[in-house]
């Protein structure tokens, strides 16, 4: 699978493998996998022009996804790629592709749904405008 199948990403983040990473089988454990993807969203949020998080809205897993597609090995630089599948009110959903800088090969794929909910009642919120604008694949580039 070819990144050529997912639209154009509008946020890329590179992280280092530790050696810890490794399991057993001498290859990146399964759920090292998740957090990969974690830490690219929280790159993301990190990187907005606004609070992504406030008394009144933050944003919450719904569903997470991801497909195997190659072993990742230490030593690598992983390329996490971000890139949107939907928007809705008070959620979206990202695609994940997950890379590494030493070939062109894509070693997983994924998907997220983060919903955007008020931390004191628990109910959804919408999406905060900023959070809108940053998804679209000019933002960071412009």
């Amino acid at each position: 699978m070819s990144t050529a199948s997912f639209p154009t990403p509008f946020f890329t983040h590179t992280i280092a493998l530790r050696w810890r990473d490794m399991d057993s089988y001498q290859h990146v454990n399964n759920s090292e996998y998740l957090t990969l993807c974690e830490e690219a969203r929280i790159a993301w949020f990190r990187s907005l022009h606004g609070p992504w998080r406030s008394e009144s809205a933050e944003p919450v897993i719904a569903r997470i996804e991801l497909d195997y597609k190659k072993p990742l090995v230490y030593p690598a630089n992983v390329i996490v790629r971000l890139s949107l599948d939907r928007l809705g009110n008070s959620s979206l959903s990202l695609h994940h592709t997950l890379a590494t800088d030493a070939d062109a090969s894509i070693y997983a794929v994924g998907k997220s749904v983060l919903v955007w909910t008020n931390p004191q009642t628990g109910r959804t919120t919408p999406v905060p405008e900023f959070v809108r604008r940053s998804v679209q694949p000019d933002f960071y580039t412009a």
